[in-house]
């Protein structure tokens, strides 16, 4: 008797211990897409972008409305902010204001808030507006994609 118990109170040891790794995982895999979403946004790297999007994405915007599906969220930053070569749009997350949150059935969720910095050709970059954001990562087969995003708030600098 003293055997199986040891032996179930070694299993559920290694359960949590396991689940608590596999959940660290997680959270590491969604921040990395998270980065390298945003370092293609900067960039205006569409087929980055594009290979880090849910086909089905669903981006809500508190200024522009609903952009339903994959290519019309690329159509829109393609003619949005990267449609202007005499301007450049770079986005900066507070690292301070960044949570993480594991969802249940292969979901991760991301929130925190983000600045807009805008350089116009021959002149120096300034801060130009603010955000708050929510993103609903989705494991697409071990990749992880944009699924539900939500930015909102926007508005000036104080």
């Amino acid at each position: 008797m003293r055997h199986k118990a040891l032996a179930l109170g070694s299993f559920l040891v290694l359960s949590i211990l396991s689940s608590s790794a596999s959940a660290a995982d997680e959270e590491a895999q969604v921040r990395a897409a998270e980065t390298r979403f945003w370092t293609a946004y900067n960039a205006c790297d569409m087929t980055t972008m594009s290979d880090l999007i849910e086909p089905a994405v669903e981006f809500y915007h508190d200024k522009g409305g609903l952009t339903s599906g994959r290519q019309a969220l690329i159509d829109s930053l393609r003619k949005g902010p990267c449609g202007d070569p005499k301007m450049h749009l770079r986005r900066e997350a507070v690292a301070s204001s960044i949570t993480f949150h594991s969802m249940k059935g292969g979901y991760g969720l991301i929130t925190g808030h983000h600045l807009f910095y805008v350089t116009w050709e021959g002149k120096p970059e300034h801060l130009d507006g603010q955000a708050d954001f929510t993103t609903l990562w989705k494991d697409d087969g071990g990749k992880w994609r944009m699924y539900r995003v939500l930015s909102y708030d926007h508005g000036p600098v104080p």
